[in-house]
């Protein structure tokens, strides 16, 4: 962070990187949880691969979080939430 911020600015980053994390330690529960489907003993082979991939769809948003939380960072430091607060 950089030394220009204020507090709001950095409450507001501190709220978007736990937002964020909260998502990614959901999404990763989420696909540990299918992952351990797909350890059932004899489980159908179409369910294993049903699970397996269910717990790989699970990362894929865990990217387009990171680019918004970038993106929400920007937006605190360029203050467009501070203006959009005046209307």
């Amino acid at each position: 962070m950089t030394a220009s911020l204020s507090s709001q600015q950095r409450r507001q980053r501190r709220q978007a990187t736990w937002s964020v994390v909260a998502f990614v330690l959901l999404q990763a529960v989420c696909a540990a949880v299918f992952a351990a489907l797909c350890l059932i003993p004899d489980l159908p082979r179409w369910a294993f691969w049903l699970f397996a991939a269910l717990a790989g769809g699970c990362g894929l948003p865990v990217i387009p979080a990171l680019v918004v939380l970038k993106e929400r960072f920007h937006e605190i430091e360029g203050g467009e939430s501070d203006a959009a607060a005046e209307y």
